[in-house]
């Protein structure tokens, strides 16, 4: 890889730690607010049968509490993780066609996850929301580009 592309690189690895540490830091304000609990702490439920308490929440729920209420770190997240899975993609796939297809699945994974947020009252899971419809609209179209106009970013 070449410095002009190891520097984004490393930028975008640098920014989705720190955004993960901050996000990972907000979403910890779900271990006080127990209203929240039965709404957010959906994945530590799975894993005790519908037992919630303060000593057993899931890390990950972390994250969805800071997707609903405090929702900027996990969006630097998202950004940061797609534009490392591209070029991780461009570097390992080598066929033009096969990179078209990764792009545009990673938009359609987008859209997916953008559905299921579709109707959370939150402000914050909304923003989120359009954000992941955003990137997707700009991955899809990034490959639609690419295969008709042959265009190589580097």
């Amino acid at each position: 890889m070449s410095l002009k592309k190891t520097i984004p690189f490393g930028v975008a690895f640098l920014f989705f730690f720190i955004a993960a540490f901050a996000a990972w830091y907000e979403g910890s304000g779900l271990v006080d607010d127990t209203f929240e609990w039965k709404h957010t702490a959906i994945i530590t439920s799975w894993m005790n049968n519908g037992v919630v308490e303060k000593g057993n929440i899931s890390q990950l729920d972390f994250f969805v509490y800071a997707i609903k209420f405090k929702p900027i770190f996990p969006i630097i997240m998202l950004i940061s993780s797609i534009y490392i899975l591209v070029a991780l993609g461009q570097k390992l796939i080598k066929q033009e066609r096969f990179v078209n297809m990764f792009v545009v699945s990673l938009g359609i994974f987008l859209l997916i996850g953008a559905i299921f947020l579709m109707d959370s009252p939150t402000a914050g899971a909304k923003a989120f929301m359009f954000s992941q419809l955003f990137i997707a609209s700009l991955l899809i179209g990034y490959s639609v580009l690419r295969s008709t106009k042959k265009i190589q970013i580097d």
